[in-house]
């Protein structure tokens, strides 16, 4: 049995090749005159119309247009051009245009005379010939119809006509199977049973085309002719609308055993979509229940510090009425009586670390940093409420600061010829009392290494380590969010976002929130607010909350974003959910009318919005007349309003001035003639360069 799911997959291939074909074909309109022709071609021998008859300029050979079912053609030409009708057993004929919109052409039966024998050659029809249509766009639905001629010469009693419609989007090279036809002739589907043993009539458990097919018979057959004439019409869901589109139709004829034909046509070239220059923007909402953002929380937090006790040369001891000391002292009783007073504080510990400096004996050095060590945390036990150092582990810490801590002092101070002596003491000797000696023979010692350097090192680093529940302060949050932002909570990136100044930086700290806190609404809200105030637009962000339980203001930035991703289908599910008042009152209409709802109500409200706005939806509506009256008040300093008057000019059968003003409209934007490629309202504009 034929395997019909594959027998479309070799001509697959050149889909990316037809459509960089078609636009590479595709070039601006020129500047001279045009006029739309319409034309019907039959047979001198029985009045008969002549199906796909080429129509093409007879200057240049090109080809404009075949015939349709019905023997009708449709070109644009310019007023003084000679029209060549040619087709296989038909005698080629010429026409000269003469500014006639309209042509009736009789073609003859081309017939070979071999002496005495006169042989009249049959009429031949060798093509299916789907009809050309234009992809029309509703929402996220594309809809084609169309009706497909199956000529009887080449459809035999034992015959099966696959016809595989195929939506191309030029624009991400994606191809769409859009549904199948099958034609099947009588004798065909009644034998399929007996041959292969299976229900033909069952998708499952037999043919897989079953649901598509359409057994021939009275009521396929054209009217007043001999062959067949199927309709076909599918509608399929597209995600990105705004993209550029056409549609192929892949044809194959089949006996029971193999392929007895097959040919690709081209019968859309672009989407008919004037709500493509449907103008809107709206403003972003911000959440205003609090009830929605995140609650403080208190936090487990640890403090540390530094307090500078001064010693005198070679003494464990210090002054405590000493200024310095007295300072020093005075904010570590703060910070305790602070933790004191916080409910819930405790503390846990207390750690000294302490240094000497390093001139003299390092021996002596060391072990007057440790007795310091244990004065000062003999002091400062003493200093602590009894009550919190129930508890409380003490350790302490000693050692003897390096001469290479004093060389980088003066190089903070930017005394580098200073520091370079100190080095080069350093890398000379390897032994700390030998670079001291050194050191206290340089010129600059006494001056300022001994009274500017060595009290610095004479000093004790504490942590206090201790426990409280309480929020942090902003400077808090920042400096935790530079060391790790995961650590932060809701509320913390909330604080911290909100306070930020610059927008950049606002909109990473609010991806980040939502990064470590997914179901985090209120950042996903803020962040979307941000993006749609710059044009910006992700729906992703709003996607898991909007919805019958979410706050209004969420619904309303989903629905925007929606909108402008061209997400139409989705839009729509959300907007069920938007309350319709004054401030909403306008989406909720575009939204509709972005899917298919053209009623009167949505029509006055868009109209409502601008003139231009009113065009599109009377383009939209079909109210082609309408909207050409109205196009005249678009203001001609803006290309769009050339664009559609040129749409309007088009579809009212006045491709002259619709061609003037589709390259007024190129001459303003040159960003207008990409549309314009596979626009189905003005394709057939763009081809008249082609035709001269």
């Amino acid at each position: 049995m034929t395997t019909h799911n594959l027998l479309f997959m070799k001509p697959l291939r050149s889909i990316t090749f037809l459509v960089a074909l078609f636009l590479l074909s595709v070039s601006e309109v020129s500047a001279q005159e045009v006029m739309r022709v319409l034309g019907t071609v039959v047979l001198k021998s029985d009045g008969s119309p002549c199906i796909g008859v080429n129509v093409s300029d007879a200057a240049t050979r090109r080809v404009l247009a075949m015939t349709d079912v019905d023997g009708t053609f449709a070109v644009n030409v310019r007023s003084n051009a000679r029209l060549r009708f040619s087709m296989v057993g038909m005698k080629t004929k010429e026409v000269d245009v003469k500014g006639k919109s309209r042509l009736h052409v009789v073609l003859e039966e081309e017939s070979v005379s071999l002496k005495e024998v006169t042989i009249s050659q049959k009429r031949i029809t060798d093509k299916i010939l789907p009809e050309p249509t234009d992809i029309e766009v509703k929402g996220n639905y594309f809809h084609v119809k169309t009706r497909v001629r199956v000529p009887r010469e080449m459809f035999s009693h034992n015959t099966r006509l696959v016809v595989q419609p195929v939506l191309n989007n030029a624009t991400r090279k994606q191809v769409t199977l859009m549904k199948p036809m099958v034609y099947d002739a009588r004798e065909y589907n009644e034998t399929q049973d007996r041959l292969y043993s299976f229900d033909l009539n069952d998708s499952l458990a037999g043919d897989p085309l079953a649901r598509y097919i359409t057994v021939k018979s009275e009521q396929t057959r054209e009217k007043g002719r001999t062959n067949d004439i199927i309709g076909y019409s599918d509608s399929i869901y597209v995600e990105h609308v705004k993209d550029d589109f056409s549609c192929d139709v892949y044809m194959a004829i089949e006996n029971y055993n193999r392929i007895l034909y097959r040919d690709t046509t081209i019968i859309a070239r672009g989407t008919v979509n004037p709500l493509r220059f449907l103008d809107y923007s709206f403003a972003a909402h911000e959440l205003t229940d609090s009830a929605y953002f995140p609650k403080k929380e208190v936090q487990l937090r640890d403090s540390q510090g530094k307090v500078n006790l001064r010693f005198p040369v070679g003494k464990a001891v210090f002054d405590s009425s000493d200024p310095q000391n007295a300072s020093e002292i005075d904010k570590l009783r703060q910070q305790i009586e602070t933790i004191s007073q916080s409910k819930g504080a405790s503390l846990s510990s207390l750690e000294l670390r302490g240094q000497s400096s390093p001139e003299g004996r390092y021996d002596r050095n060391l072990s007057l940093a440790k007795m310091r060590m244990d004065y000062a945390l003999d002091f400062l036990k003493r200093t602590l409420p009894a009550d919190m150092t129930q508890g409380m582990t003490f350790t302490s810490d000693a050692k003897v600061a390096p001469w290479s801590r004093v060389a980088e002092m003066l190089r903070k101070d930017t005394l580098s010829s200073e520091a370079d002596g100190v080095e080069a003491i350093l890398a000379a000797h390897h032994d700390i009392e030998a670079q001291g000696r050194a050191i206290q023979r340089l010129p600059f010692y006494h001056q300022i290494i001994a009274t500017r350097c060595l009290p610095q090192l004479r000093r004790v680093d504490y942590t206090l380590h201790y426990n409280v529940y309480r929020t942090l302060t902003i400077d808090e949050i920042a400096q935790l969010y530079a060391q790790d932002y995961s650590q932060l909570s809701k509320y913390e990136f909330f604080k911290l976002y909100r306070a930020e100044a610059d927008t950049a930086k606002r909109v990473n700290m609010m991806r980040q929130a939502l990064e470590v806190y997914p179901s985090f609404m209120a950042a996903a809200n803020d962040l979307s607010v941000q993006l749609i105030n710059h044009r910006q637009y992700d729906a992703s962000l709003l996607r898991p909350f909007a919805g019958a339980n979410a706050p209004q203001e969420v619904n309303v930035n989903q629905l925007i974003a929606l909108l402008n991703e061209g997400l139409y289908a989705s839009a729509d599910s959300v907007a069920h959910f938007v309350n319709d008042n004054e401030s909403t009152h306008t989406m909720l209409a575009v939204n509709a009318v972005l899917n298919g709802r053209y009623d009167s109500e949505n029509y006055a409200t868009i109209a409502k919005t601008g003139k231009r706005n009113e065009v599109v939806m009377l383009l939209a509506m079909k109210l082609d007349d309408a909207a050409l009256r109205m196009s005249r008040n678009l203001p001609d300093n803006e290309a769009v309003s050339h664009y559609l008057r040129a749409i309007c000019l088009n579809r009212t059968d006045d491709p002259t001035e619709a061609y003037e003003e589709l390259k007024r409209a190129f001459a303003m934007d040159a960003s207008l003639k990409e549309i314009a490629k596979t626009d189905g309202d003005v394709t057939d504009l763009l081809s008249t360069d082609k035709q001269q």
